[in-house]
């Protein structure tokens, strides 16, 4: 197996576009990264295109600047030419995380160096029949003028999922906040209960998340109604597919999901070395 490191997204595209196009609801985030750069919103880090011995891609790896390195579309077994082809580049020594299916994951980082930790085990789901729940209350597209209230429970979020302080926490959320995305907000009686948010459709794919109810309105079915409006909202948009992760340490997380609809596809990780 080689494995092609490219410099350019438009040479990335042809040559590894058709293969990513082919299996959209795994390759997600490869697309959705290689629609940023083509936007100029992100710049490429990594792009890098796998063939077997005649030339047949097989597989790609990508990374835009800021983020882990994207191994979804990368088959297991060529996990040592991706780690030789990342030490030529002078930009990846420094490469400090890998996310993508558990498989591959661990397959890249037995082969890149010793150490390190797993950060997230994730699920990932596939939205089948979207069942909605009978939850008080109406959903609503977030507007400008409540920028503060996403941007506030957006760093929320991030400080309890990662369990960091509130400047870690802000920059990462901000550094998440490029993506083109729709936003949905829970209200009863007028009030913001629950906020759930959705990537714009690409290669017909909607990525769901982040989902957040604020603790003193939890247990009331308000995430599962917000991340039921926002999946209608992908749909509009014209999305063939809607996706999420979940964290495998929140069984009620997953059992939430699962009671309106999304059924198990693959189990993901996220390895970090400090």
């Amino acid at each position: 197996m080689k494995a092609l490191p490219h410099n350019d997204i438009r040479d990335f595209v042809a040559v590894a576009g058709e293969f990513l196009d082919a299996d959209p609801v795994n390759h997600s985030v490869h697309l959705t990264a290689i629609d940023a750069v083509q936007r100029g919103v992100r710049a490429a880090a990594t792009l890098i295109s796998l063939h077997d011995n005649d030339g047949t891609v097989v597989g790609a790896v990508t990374r835009v600047d800021g983020r882990p390195l994207h191994v979804a579309a990368m088959p297991p077994a060529a996990a040592p030419v991706v780690a030789e082809a990342l030490r030529r580049q002078s930009d990846t020594p420094d490469l400090t995380e890998v996310t993508g299916p558990k498989d591959r994951v661990d397959a890249f980082r037995a082969s890149w160096r010793d150490g390190g930790r797993e950060t997230y085990v994730l699920r990932l789901y596939r939205l089948g029949e979207l069942v909605v729940p009978d939850v008080p209350g109406e959903s609503r597209l977030a507007t400008p003028a409540d920028d503060d209230l996403v941007t506030r429970w957006w760093v929320e979020f991030v400080a309890e999922l990662d369990g960091v302080d509130r400047d870690h926490a802000e920059r990462r959320a901000a550094d998440s906040r490029w993506m083109s995305a729709g936003h949905v907000l829970w209200l009863v009686d007028g009030v913001p209960v629950s906020w759930a948010a959705s990537t714009t459709p690409v290669g017909g794919v909607s990525r769901v998340g982040p989902v957040y109810t604020p603790p003193d309105h939890r247990r009331h079915g308000y995430a599962a109604a917000a991340t039921a409006a926002v999946s209608q909202w992908a749909h509009r948009e014209g999305a063939a597919h809607v996706v999420l992760t979940a964290d495998l340490n929140d069984p009620t997380a997953n059992s939430v999901y699962q009671g309106i609809g999304f059924r198990y596809v693959s189990d993901w990780s996220e390895y970090r070395w400090e």
